[in-house]
């Protein structure tokens, strides 16, 4: 993956915040490593497994859970273990949301994707369609509105398969690149055959975490191994945006006013 940074587990420096700023708006994805202790995200994944299990098979259906073969995506209530700002407002990365999208950004959505074992690969995708595409230029020039950070709550190898990602495909190419490809074109032409040999397969460990832009082209990849893969992820957005795309039936956010109390003050205008 061509943006890459280990934090080992300390905060973004000024220079850091500057390239780690500069490889997400280039690239429109970023892998960083050690972002999270492995405790706490061993303690993550046997919370979602715990509730995950309880889940019936109805109950997801009523929920329109399916992205997927044997894939879900649940909304999570945050509470316990999931209620901790270390999870929802890490100060790790904090300072690169805010500068990729504003100090007052929010918390779009908050729950987990699971991969069963033996699901294929998800169809390749938008997160959602595309704003202001009537407006000439506004695909390459406008900043993010909103991103997806992605942790993984196991490690991530080949078998348990990856999110493949196109790197660059968040921005139109330039008007004079002699035979440069128009981004939708592009997604239309890898959904109906999908080649992944342009897209980078980050193989990231628990306690790493890597951004999307909303925009970037990309698609879950098959799972072959014989466990579950579950992968958290929190939208944080500019305070404007709501997504009514990806959720009918299921709520984006879930936190009830007695878990938003246990909130830090400074923090509970995330979940407004």
């Amino acid at each position: 993956m061509k943006s890459r940074i280990d934090l080992q587990h300390q905060p973004l420096t000024s220079l850091s915040l500057s390239q780690a700023s500069d490889m997400f708006q280039r690239h429109g994805a970023l892998w960083l490593e050690n972002v999270f202790s492995r405790d706490m995200i061993d303690g993550l994944r046997k919370s979602f497994q715990k509730r995950f299990a309880a889940l019936s098979p109805q109950e997801l259906a009523s929920r329109d859970a399916l992205v997927g073969d044997r894939r879900y995506m649940v909304t999570l209530d945050i509470k316990g273990k999931f209620n901790r700002p270390e999870v929802y407002a890490n100060d790790r990365l904090m300072p690169l949301l805010a500068q990729l999208l504003s100090s007052q950004l929010r918390v779009a959505s908050f729950g987990c994707v699971v991969a069963m074992p033996g699901a294929e690969d998800q169809p390749i995708h938008l997160d959602h369609p595309p704003l202001f595409s009537g407006v000439p230029g506004a695909t390459k020039t406008l900043p993010p509105w909103a991103i997806t950070m992605v942790v993984p709550l196991v490690d991530i190898e080949e078998q348990t398969g990856t999110t493949a990602i196109w790197e660059g495909s968040h921005q139109q190419p330039d008007e004079d690149q002699e035979g440069a490809e128009d981004r939708f074109e592009k997604l239309q032409r890898l959904m109906q055959t999908p080649d992944y040999s342009q897209a980078v397969k980050p193989l990231p460990k628990r306690g790493d975490a890597y951004l999307m832009d909303y925009r970037v082209i990309h698609g879950g990849l098959a799972n072959r191994s014989a466990i579950d893969r579950p992968i958290l992820y929190v939208v944080y957005s500019r305070p404007w945006f709501r997504d009514g795309f990806n959720f009918g039936k299921q709520p984006p956010v879930a936190i009830s006013a007695k878990q938003l109390k246990k909130v830090p003050k400074e923090l509970r205008a995330l979940f407004k």
